[in-house]
């Protein structure tokens, strides 16, 4: 005797619907996703391999210019150091060091050196860091970031900066800036090895791909053990057939 279909709830029928509405929503999402983020790394590499330009001064902030390959020229003013806090590498804890480099007319254009362990904190640690005199320097344009909800506030008492807010650093710094932009060094070698430059992320992962075949392989489970189960004899039925 053939199998009869189990006839599904309302509240079945209305919970895998629901369920199956979500799972392709959050797949597509990915999708999207994955192609925003796709651009964003070929915007970043573009503007990265540019020919550099000097860090623009008197100017208005330009998101368009994030990431471009730039370089500066001035002075380090190695006592003014800032500590950009919280910040890993490969595992390790440390931070980032800000320095602001002074120009010829006394305004600074604020210079991300990069990644520094925790112990060496003090410059008296790393006294081939402390370089003097003149300096021309190389990386990328980075914006001002905003404080993010989790991030503690900047405390520039303590020295310590969880996000980098150029105009509270300039006022700490006691100059006025030369640039709304801040330079993030690359990975030019430097004496003592320390900072390590090259720390703004060019590449970024870009795992959406994945996460949309996850959302979407639910979906299609959902889809089949809806079918299955439905496909089920009912118990009167199986008495039926027992009869």
């Amino acid at each position: 005797m053939p199998l009869l279909k189990t006839r599904p709830s309302l509240a079945m029928k209305i919970s895998a619907g629901l369920s199956l509405i979500i799972l392709l929503g959050l797949g597509s999402w990915q999708v999207d996703r994955l192609f925003l983020k796709k651009d964003l790394i070929e915007m970043r590499q573009a503007q990265a391999q540019m020919p550099p330009i000097a860090v623009p001064t008197d100017t208005v902030l330009d998101p368009d210019m994030a990431f471009r390959a730039a370089y500066a020229e001035g002075r380090y003013l190695n006592d003014q150091e800032k500590y950009l806090m919280a910040r890993t590498r490969r595992g390790n804890v440390g931070f980032q060091l800000i320095t602001p480099l002074e120009q010829e007319d006394g305004r600074i254009i604020l210079v991300n050196r990069g990644w520094v362990p925790q112990d060496y904190r003090e410059p008296e640690t790393r006294p081939d860091s402390l370089i003097e005199g003149p300096v021309r320097v190389s990386g990328v344009l980075r914006l001002p970031s905003e404080k993010h909800w989790a991030q503690p506030e900047n405390d520039a008492i303590r020295n310590q900066w969880f996000y980098v807010d150029v105009n509270h650093m300039a006022e700490d710094t006691g100059a006025d800036l030369a640039s709304p932009y801040y330079l993030e060094l690359d990975d030019t070698p430097i004496p003592g090895g320390l900072p390590i430059g090259g720390q703004a992320k060019v590449e970024l992962p870009n795992n959406h791909l994945e996460y949309a075949i996850t959302w979407y392989s639910l979906a299609l489970t959902l889809i089949v053990m809806f079918v299955l189960y439905h496909r089920r004899p009912s118990s009167d039925d199986e008495k039926d057939a027992q009869a």
